[in-house]
């Protein structure tokens, strides 16, 4: 029976040893040494890195598959309106075209409960010509972001994917309050109506013109972290779909075959090019067809500007292609050439020019009236963008 009365004082010693060990250790990591500082700064960092990831992965997430879950009459490619009233979920945001800034749609995005490195929630910026409501007259590769990032000096950064280099989203991460702001808790999650607050959270946030807001990704005196994500992520994302080449050949088709139930309308800003008049889509709601049906309608609206429509002048066949005579074609431009001579679709003047949509061999059949050596079928393969640039060609016999 001693033995263990011996054990049992040895408790004691024991546990003031541990005690004073532990209360040793404790004084150590709350000294605010240079070293424990610096390792608390990393661990923040390296949380906010992670959120801004996550969310970032999520967006490109939700835009791949937008048609699948649960929108079986949109096109793929929108990305959620932000969460406004606390509450983690995507709302209706502003005005058509217009970018809108809010809390992160987490719950929207399926994620958890991000928050920065700070245990701040993150907020999120989109541009109008991406978000899901209100949506774009039209959403394709050739969409422009609405944020310019900007360098400490002012100098635009320029993001690649983008022809103006700029981002269709953005994600940040407040960080702490600075001393000039002052944070007041809602009752949501993330706070409701703090969007009158925003200057108290974020200071990267620049002036807007035209649509186009400025972001100082190094600005002076703030510690707003951000993460960007542009059209041509998305569509990136897109074209590595085993079946998105079968989804825009199918939305390419749809338009064929209202042109063919309409009799081959006369297309839009006509010119004589060859034998044919070369020129734009008529309005797809004066057309009836597949193109018009709910599920199709949304596809055909986002990607009618990237294809052009020629018509025999004299009413014929004048073209040939291997599919025998043809009284007209319906043409699919593919991605903007990015190489010397580059095309450019951004204003509504290079909108209406041929030459940035057709490549200039495909430009030289037509003049000859024939159709050979053009695809039939749209292609696409993953990589950079402006990969994905050859013209595809349907027959309107």
């Amino acid at each position: 029976m001693n033995p263990p009365r011996r054990q049992r004082g040895l408790i004691l010693p024991i546990l003031i040893l541990l005690l004073s060990l532990g209360g040793l250790g404790w004084l150590l990591a709350h000294t605010g040494t240079g070293a424990d500082l610096a390792a608390r700064n990393l661990r923040r960092e390296v949380q906010t890195t992670h959120a801004l990831a996550m969310a970032k992965d999520a967006l490109l997430g939700f835009a791949a598959n937008y048609r699948n879950n649960g929108h079986p009459s949109a096109d793929f490619g929108y990305l959620p309106c932000p969460d406004l009233d606390g509450d983690g979920s995507s709302e209706t945001c502003g005005a058509k075209d217009q970018p809108s800034i809010g809390r992160l749609p987490y719950r929207t995005l399926n994620l958890p409960d991000l928050r920065d490195g700070t245990g701040e929630c993150l907020w999120y910026a989109v541009a109008g010509s991406f978000k899901n409501n209100p949506k774009a007259d039209s959403l394709n590769w050739d969409s422009i972001g609405q944020f310019r990032l900007l360098d400490r000096a002012g100098h635009p950064i320029m993001l690649a994917g983008d022809q103006q280099g700029l981002a269709a989203a953005i994600v940040f991460a407040p960080g702490l309050p600075l001393p000039q702001q002052h944070r007041t808790a809602g009752q949501g999650r993330c706070g409701d109506g703090q969007m009158a607050q925003l200057e108290h959270y974020l200071e990267v946030l620049g002036s807007t013109s035209n649509n186009i807001v400025e972001v100082l990704t190094d600005a002076e005196a703030g510690n707003d972290v951000i993460i960007s994500l542009t059209g041509g992520e998305i569509f990136n994302q897109l074209i590595k779909r085993n079946d998105y080449a079968q989804h825009l050949q199918g939305s390419l088709q749809a338009v064929a075959e209202c042109l063919e139930k309409a009799n081959l309308p006369t297309p839009l800003g006509a010119q004589p090019f060859g034998p044919i008049l070369l020129g734009s889509l008529p309005a797809l709601n004066t057309l009836n067809g597949l193109c018009t049906t709910p599920d199709r309608r949304d596809i055909s609206g986002n990607w009618g500007e990237l294809m052009r429509y020629g018509l025999c002048t004299d009413g014929g066949p004048c073209l040939t292609s291997p599919e025998g005579p043809c009284r007209g074609a319906l043409l699919f431009g593919g991605e903007r050439r990015s190489g010397a001579p580059a095309q450019q679709r951004i204003s509504p003047q290079d909108k209406q020019m041929t030459a940035q949509y057709l490549e200039a061999p495909t430009l030289a059949g037509l003049s000859a009236g024939q159709l050979h050596g053009l695809p039939g079928q749209i292609a696409l393969k993953p990589g950079d963008n402006n990969t994905n640039s050859g013209d595809v060609a349907l027959c309107l016999p």
